[in-house]
This record gives C-alpha cells, structure tokens and sequence, in this order.
C-alpha cells in the first residue's frame, strides 16, 4: 500500500523529535522509539526543512561564519540548523542574521552524518533499505524542488555580504575560530 509521507508524522511530533533528541545528539535513540511509517515522515520534514532553508542569506551567513561555504558545505550547514530546533530554526528563515548569537567558538556549524540517521535507524530496526523500500513505491515522496536562489552577495565582495547580514559579518568574519 503506497503511504504519502507527509502524513505519517505531523510537523509538530517533527519538531519534538528534534527537541527530545538534544539537538539531535540523541537522534538515533529517539528514532528508535518510532514506527517505520513515523520514520518515514520524519525523513519527510527532514527534507522539507532542508529545502524550505535553501536561502541566499542563510548563505551568506554561513559563508561568513565558516570562511567560505561550497554547495555541499552549505547542505551540512542547513542540516545544522535543523538540530538547532524550531524556534531558532524559524528565525533563521526570517532573520538569517539571527543567528549571530547561536554560533560558538567550539561548534563548527555543519553536520552531515545526522541525514543519514534516520535511514540507519530503518536499517538496523527494522532490516529495510529506505531507497529500495521508496523505489518499490511503499512510500511516496512530495518533491519539493530547491527555490531558485537570487544572489544579493557576492562573495568577492565584502560589502555585499555585510549588507545582507551586518551583525553576524561584524562579529564572524575573518574570525579565527574555525
């Protein structure tokens, strides 16, 4: 029987996974507390989110932050959002600027093996091969393209940069912590 993804787990059960997981240090944990069809949403709103932040100013704020920023660096910059929660996660998207203060000096703000936890999870659990499972058609996926980005920065150019994010350029660029 095909499932549609986004209806195996409401956005809010979402958003308490990653609050009961400790910022996702807990995630494989709190996963496996799941059904394999809440699983399956979770991967949904995982990549919802993902794509929902797919931004030019989140961007530039990380490009900033991180001393420059490559499409892939940007991907595990948006998962580290993500564990960041909801309500940082929202002002992010509003403010990109927001985030001035949620960086540390001792976090590197990407992280790229929490997308892959869920799919252990299915694994390890329950012996299924998500991409297998989702190619049998079991559960359907809405795809969401990635929003086309307008860039406002350029990143040969500082000024640019600052003007998008002024707060977190002040405090974070040619910074040496990372």
């Amino acid at each position: 029987m095909n499932k549609l993804a986004s209806s195996l787990l409401t956005q809010e059960q979402f958003w308490t996974i990653i609050q009961n997981s400790d910022m996702c240090q807990n995630l494989e944990e709190e996963l496996g507390k799941l059904s394999i069809d809440e699983i399956l949403g979770y991967i949904h709103w995982w990549d919802y989110y993902h794509k929902l932040s797919y931004k030019q100013d989140l961007w530039a704020v990380a490009y900033t932050v991180m001393g420059g920023c490559s499409d892939d660096g940007f991907d595990y910059f948006r998962f580290w959002l993500i564990t960041r929660g909801k309500e940082i996660f929202t002002n992010a998207l509003q403010d990109a600027d927001s985030l001035c203060d949620v960086f540390t000096d001792s976090e590197y703000p990407e992280w790229e093996e929490v997308s892959y936890i869920p799919i252990e999870v299915l694994q390890n659990k329950f012996d299924i091969d998500f991409y297998e499972y989702e190619a049998e058609g079991k559960v359907i996926y809405d795809e969401m393209p990635l929003p086309k980005i307008d860039f406002e920065w350029d990143e040969d150019d500082e000024d640019t940069i600052k003007k998008i994010c002024p707060k977190t350029f002040d405090k974070w660029w040619n910074n040496d912590k990372f």
